[in-house]
């Protein structure tokens, strides 16, 4: 039972790593989504979005019980397997780079060395990848849970009480979009986790989601209370609204989130080149310069031109996904029922 609860948890906080990237720890995301003072309401969309995209990829990792992306898009799509793979490989890359830029962007806040900060880091993720998922798993399990306080303590400092909720127009396509961009990463992770039970996957889902809808609710909170959304990473500001010590506190747990969700991005995209590469080192090599190329253009750059873009792209994935776990269902069903017909007039 308690072996299952730490299975469930690790994967959870496998779902939040992929989610809590520079864009959303740094809260310019949020703001290119949803305004500088969005409505609050739509945290809580999110979280219930963000659980049924865990669920389905999950379910679809179970029932496929392949290892790498490429695989278990042959699986969905087919001999439509190029599309989907076009799909993963250009939000992966997308990510890869904004990370990366990212990593130069928080280094250059005390010294300017790029791309050294972004190949250092770079590099642990291709250790990382190259040793497999279960390296993924754990070094979110480590980083997510602290990242998750700092980030929602910075926040709750910084929220001036007593605090009016934001009454805003909540665009449905805006949310719809967000959630779509984000999961698109985890689906390229989480279709290749299959060693677990439907109720973990329930468990895992529910508390990725609950995290994932606290923390947005926390960053709308803390962006209606200060004037941080002009800024390139705004929940850096919102930290400092309290002070130095939770400035210092909060740039290295950034710089975590930027680490876990590289981490996902990168593990995706290797696993897509290692299909047609068979040296580990060199598929990642490839994968890094990539990335470092992409990353060149600037984060704010990455994430306010392509990011709606990948959430577009998102949809398509998810929706196809939905699909192949509604069909395979269904053919599941009518072979039990001809077996069972069968053994039924064998008896007779």
């Amino acid at each position: 039972m308690f072996k299952s609860f730490v299975r469930a948890m690790s994967v959870s906080m496998l779902i939040v790593g992929t989610i809590i990237g520079a864009g959303f720890a740094s809260g310019r995301e949020v703001v290119a989504f949803f305004g500088a003072t969005p409505n609050m309401f739509i945290a809580l969309i999110t979280g219930v979005l963000v659980f049924g995209c865990s669920t389905l990829f999950l379910f679809v990792g179970r029932r496929v019980r392949k290892t790498d992306i490429g695989e278990v898009n042959s699986e969905i799509f087919g001999k439509f397997r190029p599309i989907a793979d076009l799909m993963i490989l250009l939000n992966s890359m997308t990510v890869l780079g904004a990370m990366l830029a990212a990593t130069d962007s928080l280094a250059a806040e005390f010294i300017d060395l790029r791309p050294l900060p972004s190949i250092v880091l770079g590099l642990l993720c291709a250790g990382i990848a190259i040793k497999g998922i279960k390296g993924v798993i754990k070094a979110n399990a480590v980083l997510v849970p602290l990242m998750i306080i700092v980030l929602g303590v910075s926040c709750i400092l910084a929220i001036e009480f007593p605090f009016t909720p934001q009454t805003a127009v909540i665009k449905p396509y805006s949310v719809v979009l967000y959630v779509a961009m984000n999961m698109l990463l985890s689906g390229g992770v989480l279709t290749t986790v299959h060693d677990i039970s439907p109720r973990e996957i329930l468990l895992s889902s529910a508390v990725a989601a609950i995290v994932i809808a606290g923390l947005l609710l926390l960053i709308m909170g803390a962006l209606g209370s200060c004037s941080a959304a002009h800024a390139d990473m705004p929940m850096l500001l919102i930290a400092l609204k309290s002070g130095k010590r939770m400035y210092f506190a909060t740039l290295p747990i950034i710089v975590a989130s930027v680490f876990t969700t590289m981490l996902s991005a990168f593990k995706s995209v290797y696993d897509y080149v290692r299909t047609f590469v068979k040296h580990n080192v060199i598929s990642a090599g490839l994968v890094l310069i990539a990335g470092l190329f992409v990353g060149a253009f600037g984060f704010s750059n990455v994430v306010g031109r392509m990011y709606p873009i990948i959430g577009g792209i998102g949809l398509v994935y998810i929706a196809a996904n939905a699909v192949f776990l509604v069909k395979t269902r269904v053919k599941r069903d009518v072979k039990r029922k001809a077996k069972r017909l069968k053994s039924k007039i064998v008896r007779t």
